[in-house]
C-alpha cells in the first residue's frame, strides 16, 4: 500500500478500468497529451494510445452525445465534463437521453457510461467552475449519481462505475484533488455504488452528508464529543439512489 492523493486515486482506478476492458474509452476537453485540466488523465494516452483516450471538440452536447452513440454500439465511454457547470450544455444527452434510454428500449441497450465532472466550492475557481448541481442529477430517474469524499473511495468508486451497465454521473469534489491522502492499495478493488456507509460511530445525533463535508463534519463531531455529544457521522456516497437503510438504522439509535 501507498499513501495517495484523491486524484491519484482516480488515475490510477481509470488506469485499471482501461486495462480491463478494451472497449472503455477515455475522451474529453484536453484529456490526451494535457492529462486534463486538473492532470486526473495524465499519461494515460501515452499507455493506451489516442484511439482510446482522446480530445473532443469544445462541445460539451457533442461529447454526451458521441457517448450515447458509443455506449449503445457496445462501448463503455467514460467522458469528462471538465466542470461541473458545463453539464447544463449537455442536459438534454444527460438527463433526457443517456437517463431514459433503459426505459426507452426495454432493457434492450445498456448506457454503461461514466461521466466524470470536477465540482464543488472552495478553492477561488471562477463562475461556472465551482457549481454544485448534484439535485439537478439525483432526482433524474435512471441515472446513477455518486461522489467519493476520499481517496480509497475514489479509486474503487470508479473502478465500480466503469464496470456498471447503468449510466453515473461521477462527481469529483476540485477541494479534495490534492488536499486528502490515504493508504491506497495497489491493484484492483472496487467500492459499492449504492452504499453509504458510517464513517464515525455515535449515539445521540446523526449527521448524514457527503463529499467534502465530510471532514468537516467529521471536525464538527469532535467538537461536538467535547460538549459530550456523541455524533454519528455518515457519508452518503451514492446521492441517487441513497442508501436509506443506512440512514434509518443510525437515527433509529440516535
Amino acid at each position: 500500500m501507498a499513501k495517495q492523493t484523491y486524484i491519484k486515486a482516480i488515475t490510477d482506478g481509470l488506469d485499471i478500468a482501461l486495462g480491463e476492458d478494451d472497449k472503455a474509452l477515455i475522451f474529453g476537453e484536453d484529456v490526451g497529451k494535457n492529462g486534463g485540466v486538473f492532470r486526473t488523465t495524465v499519461g494515460l494516452q501515452d499507455k493506451y494510445g489516442e484511439d482510446r483516450v482522446f480530445d473532443t471538440p469544445l462541445a460539451e452536447s457533442g461529447i454526451i452525445g458521441l457517448a450515447v452513440g458509443l455506449a449503445a454500439t457496445g462501448w463503455r465511454p467514460i467522458p469528462e465534463i471538465q466542470f461541473m457547470g458545463f453539464t447544463f450544455e449537455a442536459m438534454d444527452q444527460i438527463v433526457g437521453q443517456i437517463a431514459r434510454n433503459h426505459f426507452r428500449f426495454g432493457g434492450k441497450v445498456k448506457m454503461p457510461i461514466t461521466i466524470r465532472t470536477p465540482f464543488g466550492g472552495g478553492t477561488h475557481t471562477a463562475e461556472m467552475h465551482s457549481d454544485n448541481l448534484e439535485n439537478y442529477f439525483a432526482s433524474t430517474p435512471g441515472l446513477r449519481v455518486v461522489t467519493p469524499s476520499n481517496p480509497y473511495d475514489a479509486k474503487g468508486l470508479i473502478i465500480s462505475a466503469v464496470e456498471s451497465n447503468d449510466p453515473v454521473l461521477f462527481m469529483e469534489n476540485l477541494k479534495l484533488y490534492r488536499s486528502l491522502k490515504d493508504e491506497i492499495p495497489e491493484g484492483k478493488y472496487t467500492v459499492p455504488l449504492d452504499k453509504a456507509k458510517v464513517v464515525r460511530e455515535g449515539t445521540d445525533v446523526t449527521i448524514v452528508t457527503y463529499s467534502a463535508m465530510v471532514q468537516q463534519s467529521l471536525k464538527a463531531a469532535d467538537k461536538l464529543a467535547a460538549d459530550g455529544i456523541s455524533a454519528e457521522v455518515i457519508d452518503l456516497i451514492s446521492l441517487s439512489p441513497i442508501d436509506t437503510d443506512t440512514i434509518f438504522a443510525s437515527v433509529e439509535k440516535t
